[in-house]
């Protein structure tokens, strides 16, 4: 493109909107002219974010006054949110690109069994597009709506995928076990989340019911042609970002470490966003960038995969630019960090 694109953010004021602000001032292509963020509307961004400038004062949006001077709007909201933003620019050429739940599953009935809410513009699942980028390229360059996994899937799939796409994975039962650092809960307050109460320990939630496990089911069976059931049990761990991935698979052919990692490189030797290591990752490898870290070790049968991600960056914000470079045909890593800080 000739012009910088014009962006605007809705659902500025979360973590993962700072990290978009924070991506987006940085990409050569393109320009920011609208952030809306309802909780704050009317305040400075830079009293919403310290580390930002006074660029300008945070706004609503207003759906009877849709914005007209934008390219392309980012949202991270809430579930259910987002589509009625969607709904609004379904006739034109704007692009719409959804850090929420509401477009990552194929049908409204799933969307609602799982998030116990209508969907409002069940028409644009037809128009969206799941955008794990590594696995889904080709779709996103001619999407509309372009709908991010949640962190969770992202570093799972990640991992699963390759040995899916190769037959190495039949339909039985994978087992995953994630750990999440503290902003993957959003930044409001609850007691969950307070500093005295997830200081200095870590628990389990949701074990088995977290709603990315149908996500996670139903992107294994569309990108990897594989009907799994996947069991996952997440983990809340005491820092502020981070996500560690170790996923169980019992292979339904026998294979080496060796060859587990060559089936990784096959499919990611040449992904700028994916980091393969020979030892288990850390998240401090991938703190702050736009990279997974994946090992996989294979013993007596069993395949242990291991990835980790920054759940704000490749797992949210980061993944949305990356997205956004395919659909707009820029670099694929436009704008965004690929080598983490150390220590």
């Amino acid at each position: 493109m000739s012009e910088q694109l014009r962006a605007g953010v809705v659902g500025a004021s979360g973590y993962a909107g700072g990290e978009l602000i924070r991506f987006l001032f940085a990409h050569p292509f393109v320009k920011i002219l609208h952030l809306a963020a309802e909780s704050r509307a009317g305040e400075l961004l830079s009293s919403v974010f310290p580390h930002f400038p006074e660029w300008g004062i945070l706004e609503r949006f207003d759906s009877d006054l849709p914005w007209q001077d934008v390219d392309v709007i980012f949202t991270a909201l809430p579930a259910g949110q987002s589509s009625n933003i969607a709904r609004l620019y379904r006739d034109t050429p704007v692009r719409i690109i959804d850090l929420g739940a509401d477009f990552r599953f194929r049908s409204a009935s799933t969307f609602q069994e799982h998030y116990k809410i209508q969907h409002p513009f069940p028409e644009g699942l037809s128009r969206s597009v799941y955008a794990l980028v590594e696995w889904n390229r080709d779709a996103i360059r001619g999407a509309q709506i372009i709908s991010c996994p949640g962190c969770y899937p992202t570093g799972s799939l990640l991992g699963m995928l390759p040995f899916a796409k190769s037959g190495f994975l039949g339909g039985g039962q994978i087992f995953v076990d994630g750990k999440s650092g503290i902003t993957g809960s959003g930044r409001g307050l609850t007691l969950d989340t307070h500093f005295p109460e997830i200081s200095e320990g870590m628990k389990p939630y949701k074990p088995f019911t977290h709603r990315h496990v149908p996500e996670m089911e139903e992107a294994l069976s569309t990108l990897g042609g594989v009907s799994s059931r996947v069991l996952f049990v997440p983990h809340l761990i005491p820092i502020n970002r981070g996500l560690l991935s170790t996923i169980y698979m019992m292979p339904e052919r026998p294979l080496s470490s060796q060859k587990a990692m060559d089936v990784l490189k096959e499919y990611y030797e040449k992904e700028s966003g994916i980091l393969l290591v020979d030892s288990p990752p850390n998240t401090n490898a991938v703190r702050g960038t736009n990279r997974a870290a994946i090992s996989v070790e294979v013993r007596d049968g069993a395949m242990v995969v291991m990835t980790a991600i920054d759940n704000l960056v490749k797992g949210a914000a980061g993944q949305a630019i990356q997205a956004m470079n395919v659909a707009y045909g820029f670099s694929e890593q436009e704008g965004l960090p690929v080598f983490a800080g150390f220590p």
